[in-house]
Parts: structure tokens; C-alpha cells; sequence
């Protein structure tokens, strides 16, 4: 009998993926678990395999294809709509991600720093103005991410909080098709209107590029650029803040660690540690073999679904030492966390320039700051696809 997805977790340590996925990664790397709607994928959770799938282009990240493996309600309502690029053909995302990478560029990403860095203050003066204990999730960690990247696309500072409710929405894992639908409804029609205003008059910012540049002349449809918008500001606001809020919880419980990270040379380096060890992706990434391959000693067929467990990738013992301990001067080392291969997160540069500035600045400039509430009293969100929390209580 397969095991099923998702995973039971013990929510007493909140950080850690679930156990099953150790014990996975230890008899079975590459196995068959059972999902929501019955289908039985194939499960990745080691690394040397995760590795190696999320390389294979024969494992296609298209919605449309046999045996994609929709792992919740929410996955499949998808399946049915317009799709954001990365969830169609390789073909299809390769030419829809070149009109936007250069808008990722580490140098452009690099001069967005003074942004970032006057973000994290400003929100961090207000934060520190108001109420004790305050809750860094709603007074840091949402705002921060938040308004970085409607600076980037162009979207108005004050609608983020409203997004930010419907992208949860679309992001649940227990959420029904229909409160899913309407959800992604008013996205679809929130971004419409972002790209109705800057086809009037197009603003310099990402999203006023690539109507200029893209729709207009007819190069990219105005539903492709709606769905391209909705993903980017759907992956570049949640990820950010649920990491700015699970890492400082991560540094918190381990108070060893802050003075290490703030004394680290190479501040990417501890950044990436942060990464692997809070891997706030909890769900899979989803894949559907288009050919018959073999990984880890697996004949996986044509159409049938494969799940890379990027969390248990990013703890297994045989690459990571003490794979369960948090050392931000840990060596160099490839965490999956932001994906590998032609699905290597876009935003990659910005990420790691966002979490160097979080963590330096509210560490140096609250360096008393503590949670307000045992570990355990933490309200932590069991039904999204990614790691947070309802509320982060802290104190200084």
C-alpha cells in the first residue's frame, strides 16, 4: 500500500519536513505514494534523484499532459484555464521566459538594493513604533516582500493585502474548486486591468515593459501577459515573506546561529543555508514523464506523474552533514530550494539579495528581538502549499 500525500507532520517541530520522507530517502529514494484524487505519481525525496528529474526534459511541468500529477483540488481547477508559462510546453515557457529574464538580471536585481534596503527600514521603524509584541508576519515579513515586488511589476502599493488574500486562496491545499475559481477569477481580473491601464499609457516598470515591448506589437497576447503578471506577483510576494518569517523563527530557535550569520563573509553563503534548511516549498514540484526514463534504478513511463520533495532533497543526510542542524557557515553547497535545471527560479538574485538585507538589518537592528510565545503556540498554516504562519508573535 502506498504511503499518502501529503505527508503527515509533526507540527511540534515545525521547521523539519515530515518524517516520513527520512524514512523515504533511506529504503525507497524514488517511490509510488498516493495522491488526493486516487493516482498513484512517482515520489522523488533524495537528492542525487531530485537532482537528476528536475534536469530530465523529458519530466515536462505542462498542466495539460497525461498523468500530470495534481496534488490537491487547487492543482487540478488549474488544469483548466489559461495556464502561467512555466505549466506549458518547454517550448511555450522558453519563449515567454526570454521576453522577461533580463528583468532578473543580477545586475538590474543589484540596483534594486537601496529599494530593498529602504523597504526593510521603513517597515521595520513602523514595526518597532507599534505595539509589543507585534506579529513580524503582518508588520515585516508580508510588507517587505509585498512591496518589493509591486515596486518591480508596477502594481499599486495599497492592493497588496488583497492579493495577498486570493493568492492564499490559490494556494490552498484543502480549498474547493469553486472557491478556487473565483479566486483565480479576480486575479485574472485584477491583472487585466493593470494591463488595460499600461496599454493607455505603459510605466516604467516591468509590467509597463512588456505590454510596450510584448503586446503591443503583438508578440504576447494580453491573456498570456494577465497570466504572466498573476504567476510573478503569485511567486514573488508569498515565498518571500512566508521565507523572511519561517528563517527569522529559524534563527531565533537557533540564537547561536544569529551572530554567525551577521559575522559571516560570504552572506550569500549563509543565505543559502537558510534556504535549504527552511525550505518553505512544501508541495512537490510536479512533473509528467513525456518519454519512458529511468531514475534511481526506476523505470518511470510515458504519462505517468512524477513529485520532486524539494524539502527532503534539502535534508538528506548523504549529501548534507547533520542535514537536521542549522549552520549558516555550512560549505558551499546546491540546495534545490529555488529549483534546478530550465526551472531554476527567475528570481533567484533578487531572493538572495532580499534575504541577505531581512536578516542582516532586523538582526542588527533588534538584536534583543525574541518570540513572544513558545515555539509550539505558533500558529503555523497546515493546509497551504507553502511554510507560514498565521502569526509570528515577537517581542525585543
Amino acid at each position: 500500500m502506498s504511503d499518502s500525500y501529503p505527508m503527515p507532520k509533526d507540527w511540534r517541530c515545525p521547521l523539519d519536513p515530515p518524517a516520513g520522507f527520512k524514512r523515504l530517502r533511506q529504503e525507497a529514494p524514488v517511490s509510488r505514494i498516493r495522491v488526493w484524487d486516487g493516482s498513484t505519481p512517482w515520489l522523488i525525496s533524495g537528492y542525487a534523484q531530485a537532482l537528476e528529474a528536475l534536469a530530465d526534459p523529458r519530466l515536462s511541468m505542462d498542466f495539460r499532459l497525461p498523468g500530470f500529477p495534481h496534488i490537491s483540488p487547487a492543482s487540478a481547477t488549474r488544469r483548466d484555464r489559461l495556464l502561467p508559462f512555466p505549466f506549458r510546453s518547454d517550448e511555450e515557457y522558453r519563449a515567454q521566459r526570454a521576453m522577461i529574464l533580463q528583468e532578473f538580471s543580477p545586475r538590474r536585481m543589484e540596483a534594486l538594493r537601496p529599494l530593498i534596503q529602504r523597504t526593510v527600514d521603513e517597515t521595520l521603524d513602523a514595526m518597532l513604533a507599534g505595539p509589543r509584541p507585534a506579529d513580524l508576519m503582518v508588520a515585516f515579513a508580508l510588507p517587505v516582500a509585498s512591496l518589493v515586488i509591486c515596486e518591480l511589476l508596477g502594481v499599486p502599493r495599497e492592493d497588496y493585502e488583497r492579493l495577498h488574500v486570493i493568492s492564499r486562496t490559490i494556494g490552498s491545499r484543502t480549498e474547493g474548486r469553486e472557491a478556487v475559481e473565483r479566486a483565480l477569477d479576480e486575479m485574472d481580473g485584477y491583472f487585466q486591468r493593470m494591463v488595460d491601464a499600461n496599454k493607455r499609457e505603459p510605466g516604467d516598470t516591468l509590467m509597463g515593459r512588456v505590454v510596450a515591448e510584448q503586446v503591443l506589437p503583438g508578440k504576447l497576447s494580453e491573456q498570456d501577459a494577465v497570466s504572466m503578471f498573476q504567476f510573478l506577483f503569485f511567486t514573488g510576494h508569498g515565498p518571500s515573506a512566508y521565507m523572511f518569517g519561517m528563517g527569522a523563527v529559524a534563527l531565533l530557535l537557533n540564537p547561536d546561529q544569529i551572530g554567525e550569520f551577521l559575522a559571516a563573509k560570504d552572506p550569500t553563503q549563509a543565505v543559502q543555508e537558510l534556504l535549504r534548511y527552511v525550505t518553505v516549498s512544501q508541495n512537490a514540484r510536479q512533473r509528467a514523464a513525456t518519454e519512458d526514463l529511468t531514475i534511481g534504478g526506476h523505470l518511470i513511463r510515458a504519462g505517468e506523474g512524477v513529485l520532486v520533495q524539494l524539502d527532503s532533497a534539502n535534508r538528506d543526510e548523504t549529501v548534507f552533514s547533520d542535514p537536521d542542524r542549522l549552520d549558516v557557515n555550512r560549505a558551499p553547497h546546491r540546495n534545490l530550494s529555488l529549483g534546478h535545471g530550465i526551472h531554476l527560479c527567475m528570481g533567484r538574485a533578487l531572493a538572495l539579495i532580499e534575504l541577505e538585507v531581512v536578516f542582516g538589518t532586523l538582526f542588527r537592528r533588534v538584536p534583543t528581538l525574541r518570540l513572544a510565545v513558545p515555539v509550539e503556540d505558533i500558529p503555523f498554516k497546515q493546509d497551504e502549499n507553502l511554510l507560514g504562519a498565521h502569526e509570528v508573535p515577537v517581542s525585543w
